[in-house]
């Protein structure tokens, strides 16, 4: 069940950040086309390089994600793991909730 949750997350996360990446890439595409005349409306070559930049970014970004909750769950005297699926310990869930938003938000900055 883990496997389906983390690989669904992942999908989701993927066909977000390629829809921002096309959406404002779009916008920026209509200004510029707009201020110098008849310029085309969409550069495929940028638009599928910044697709790939996002993707590669998403990925990374999971990578230090998981690699940050390991070294959580070493560093505890418990495994969290048991703890949150089996013994349903809420004060488990919070904390490595607050882990991962603060790696998350140390890592976007590091890739912003």
């Amino acid at each position: 069940m883990a496997k389906k949750i983390v690989f669904t997350t992942l999908i989701l996360v993927t066909v977000a950040i390629a829809a921002f990446v096309l959406f404002s890439h779009n916008a920026v595409a209509q200004s510029d086309a707009a201020a110098s005349g008849d310029a085309p409306m969409i550069d495929f070559k940028a638009l599928g390089g910044f697709i790939i930049e996002g993707v590669v970014f998403s990925i990374v970004g999971l990578i230090i994600l998981m690699v940050g909750y390991k070294v959580f769950d070493m560093a505890t005297p418990y495994d969290l793991n048991r703890q949150i699926a089996e013994e349903n310990n809420t004060a488990a869930g919070v904390a490595v909730a607050g882990v991962l938003i603060s790696l998350g938000i140390i890592v976007a900055a590091a890739m912003g």
